[in-house]
């Protein structure tokens, strides 16, 4: 993992400050954490001056080494070249390393190879080009995108001699970097990717793409799923059931959005009926839509089931292909379902009726605003913004206090939708408030965000110094910073002198909170 606990980061801090048997104990408690984020800051270690120290160092990075993905080895690339000595030092550095190139270990070759000096990471990359060992895999595949175009072509001859079915399981295991040189720009790698596709789609290599579609690791599945399907000898039929089994939702995404033109018959009614019980509901709309062309009169049912489905895309996909033959007025039917005497889809048929109703049925929508299911006072929201968001303005200011972070949240949305119907003073009560909630101080600086230019900036600043949590002062400042930042012709707006004045008094009591830029920029758009 990337982030650094307060415990962790003090330990790094402190390395290198206490005696020798002290330092070893922090590098081996360091290394049993499992973050990674923390190599960075502990290559430094390596090269002290002490044996004890260089080795604990060693020994911890390889244990952090064994724990990062190898997507993370990206990261990792870009932030082991942080750290540089001096100017002067440089020089004895380099000549440092180059001269003990030959007896680095390995865990300190594969350090080297993303070095920020261009000579060191080509000797490194000489040496485990010479040396040929499997771990040398993934730290080639990122000098593929080095700088410096020596490394480049070493690294490329190098992975391109490798490109035969023995090694096949290693291209599989690294095939995110792989990917990843699609949005590198330092050479063409598309037929260098192709290639390698090429290559796992051959037959020799037909057990190493099914080992890799039961990876542990979600980005191996996915990119093994996509090789197959072009792959030599492929059961067309097993690879869509098994991606449309697994607990990857974008897997399961692709594979619905394939699954017309790879099956047929019986065997493609089934797995459309199997992909309306998905939890996704993308899936759940694409089977709908196939069902719904292919299969008519199977899919009546359905539609009529997914017009109270949870999700907005379904239920709208669902009245399109009913709106042939659906004779009802779908208010009515929303209507009819709201008053039956089920109860289990009512946050949805309450949605549907906010999505087709008119301002009549606003009514019927606010008679459950106080209902004890928080699923149904979000469905209520929504509903009245769409149909009569004036009538309803201190509804949504009151749902707005809510304890309940989504009830806030939607509240929030409709505001946003409609900030004139909270007054500037109404949201700096509730941002000032002694008991106000977390959520809802950052639900109204959202808020704040979609009123007018300069009423925005005369609320953030007015409560910028009185702000008593130093994350509300930080968000304040971001946005002040983003209002500053992103003009538009809103600040062509006259203001009053008293207005000014107004302004200029209250960024008067920010300078302390402020950076100088900001500060000037503020003085002068106001001015």
């Amino acid at each position: 993992m990337r982030q650094l606990s307060s415990e962790l980061n003090g330990k790094l801090n402190q390395l290198g400050t206490g005696t020798v048997q002290e330092t070893v104990q922090q590098l081996r408690q360091i290394g049993q954490s499992g973050v990674y984020a923390a190599i960075p800051v502990m290559l430094r270690m390596m090269d002290h001056e002490c044996a004890d120290i260089r080795r604990a160092a060693e020994q911890a990075v390889t244990r952090l080494l064994a724990v990062c993905p190898v997507s993370e080895l990206v990261w990792l690339n870009e932030h082991v070249r942080e750290w540089r000595p001096s100017p002067v030092d440089r020089k004895r550095v380099v000549e440092r390393e180059m001269h003990t190139m030959d007896q680095a270990s390995t865990i300190r070759l594969s350090m080297l190879t993303m070095h920020w000096s261009g000579y060191i990471r080509e000797a490194a990359v000489k040496r485990m080009i010479r040396e040929g060992e499997s771990y040398s895999f993934a730290y080639l595949l990122l000098r593929l995108n080095d700088w410096v175009p020596e490394i480049r072509n070493l690294a490329r001859a190098a992975l391109e001699r490798k490109q035969t079915p023995e090694y096949a399981k290693l291209w599989m295991e690294h095939i995110i970097l792989v990917e990843r040189l699609r949005i590198c720009g330092r050479d063409s790698f598309e037929s260098f990717i192709e290639s390698v596709h090429h290559l796992l789609r051959q037959k020799e290599c037909r057990y190493v793409l099914h080992t890799a579609r039961v990876s542990p690791e979600p980005g191996i599945r996915r990119l093994a799923f996509r090789i197959s399907m072009e792959a030599e000898g492929t059961d067309t039929e097993m690879l869509m059931e098994q991606a449309l089994r697994d607990e990857d939702p974008s897997i399961r995404r692709w594979a619905a959005q394939r699954v017309d033109r790879m099956l047929s018959g019986q065997k493609l009614r089934e797995v459309l009926l199997r992909m309306q019980m998905d939890s996704v509901p993308s899936i759940r709309r694409e089977s709908l839509d196939v069902l719904a062309t292919m299969y008519p009169a199977d899919a009546r049912e359905i539609i009529m089931d997914r017009l109270l489905d949870s999700n907005l895309s379904v239920r709208d996909t669902a009245r399109r292909h009913a709106k042939p033959w659906m004779k009802v007025n779908y208010a009515e039917w929303y209507l009819d379902a709201i008053w039956s005497e089920g109860q289990d889809h009512l946050a949805a048929a309450l949605a549907g009726l906010g999505e087709t109703g008119e301002k009549a049925d606003a009514e019927v929508l606010f008679e459950y605003a106080q209902h004890p299911s928080v699923a149904v006072r979000k469905a209520v929201i929504r509903g009245l913004m769409r149909l009569d968001a004036i009538s309803y303005g201190n509804y949504f200011i009151c749902s707005l206090r809510s304890p309940q972070p989504g009830i806030s949240r939607e509240a929030c949305r409709a505001l946003m939708r409609h900030p004139y119907l909270i007054k500037p003073d109404e949201a700096a009560v509730l941002l000032s408030g002694a008991d106000v909630l977390p959520h809802v101080i950052r639900n109204v600086l959202r808020i704040i965000s979609a009123m007018g230019r300069w009423t925005q900036l005369g609320l953030l600043l007015q409560q910028l110094p009185t702000a008593k949590q130093e994350w509300v002062k930080r968000t304040i400042q971001r946005q002040l910073h983003n209002w500053a930042q992103f003009p538009n012709r809103s600040y062509g707006g006259r203001m009053s002198t008293a207005e000014r004045e107004r302004l200029h008094t209250q960024l008067s009591l920010c300078r302390q909170e402020l950076d100088s830029d900001l500060l000037q920029r503020l003085e002068w758009l106001i001015q």
